[in-house]
């Protein structure tokens, strides 16, 4: 049985799971079944104090399968780490509450406990708002936006707003990312 590639999990054993059934997969770039094998690993901040393995990489080895790879190599990570970020989806969640509660991006940020540079908060608020259509466009395709409009000042919270009655109150950010098997930051 074929399926399409996962790129978020929840837990290790998950991705180990789905390492070992890894020849049944299809490269999401070229579309071949069969050429996909394990890579490597991509280590980094997993916690903001703990360094470890981040994602997994996987190779469309041209090599393979009478030469359908196509020699990219995408990765596979867990739910709760962010793309090309040194914070996780739970930090990241805990900035996005804060600023649906109404405070600033500087008492947001530091709420959230990153112990990055005020910079980079508003840099991560000037992201969330570019990636709000694509946000937007996932979410509506599971329900409606919500038609009580609490935040009717800001698009940004009106997104929040349907992402926690979309993926939950507790961690939404992480649960896109494994629902969706989107990265949540992404700007397409």
């Amino acid at each position: 049985m074929l399926r399409e590639m996962k790129w978020f999990f929840e837990s290790e054993s998950a991705v180990a799971d789905y390492l070992r059934g890894l020849w049944n997969e299809v490269c999401p770039f070229c579309g071949a079944t069969g050429p996909l094998t394990r890579h490597g690993v991509i280590r980094g901040w997993v916690t903001r104090d703990t360094f470890g393995i981040r994602g997994w990489r996987v190779f469309c080895d041209p090599d393979s399968c009478r030469g359908k790879g196509c020699g990219r190599a995408p990765s596979i990570r867990l739910d709760r780490s962010i793309c090309r970020r040194c914070f996780g989806a739970t930090e990241l969640w805990k900035f996005i509450r804060s600023v649906l509660g109404g405070c600033s991006v500087r008492a947001a940020w530091r709420a959230c406990g990153i112990g990055l540079s005020m910079r980079t908060g508003y840099r991560l608020h000037r992201r969330l708002g570019l990636c709000q259509s694509v946000l937007r466009a996932q979410l509506c395709a599971r329900a409606p936006p919500p038609r009580e409009k609490k935040c009717a000042g800001s698009s940004l919270l009106q997104t929040f707003q349907h992402l926690q009655e979309s993926c939950g109150t507790t961690n939404a950010s992480r649960n896109f990312q494994r629902e969706f098997q989107k990265d949540f930051l992404a700007l397409k």
